[in-house]
């Protein structure tokens, strides 16, 4: 069988939590990898390459760099079945709906906003609408042009 991926984070210690199309959210700890395969030391020794994990088009891998990569059957397979997190998508769906009313609010159009931040137009569109997964690093670039940061606050 075959797992699609839809969703990705990045967390510390060398550790993914992925999202599936089958609902099941596990999570992969890559530093067996890192001691074990010499490509995959890469991911300590390169700053921010572990960081810059994408998930591949078509959703049936992760990729790190052109050289490093990880099947989405592999980490479905050895991961660890972790609980979603509860209400994610209503969290997404109200963070985006802050991200746009301060844009609109500043008075800045997405061009301008891609200007600013670095972040590609299309990016930015494709983000507000709530059709792709932004990495952190994609958000806080968008989010600080417009003098605004995240923050963790209890529920």
């Amino acid at each position: 069988m075959f797992h699609k991926i839809t969703s990705l984070v990045t967390l510390p210690d060398y550790v993914l939590l992925i999202g599936f199309s089958d609902g099941q959210y596990k999570q992969f700890d890559v530093k067996p990898l890192i001691r074990k395969y010499a490509p995959f030391k890469a991911l300590e020794n390169i700053h921010g390459l572990f960081e810059q994990a994408k998930i591949d088009i078509g959703g049936y891998g992760i990729i790190f760099s052109d050289e490093l990569d990880l099947s989405a059957d592999g980490v479905y397979e050895q991961g660890a079945y972790c609980t979603p997190p509860e209400d994610i998508d209503e969290y997404k769906q109200n963070l985006l709906s802050e991200l746009v009313k301060a844009r609109q609010k500043f008075g800045v159009s997405q061009k301008q906003l891609e200007i600013l931040s670095g972040i590609a137009q299309p990016c930015i569109a494709r983000t507000e609408k709530g059709t792709t997964d932004p990495k952190l690093t994609t958000l806080l670039k968008m989010l600080q042009p417009l003098g605004l940061t995240l923050a963790i606050t209890d529920i």
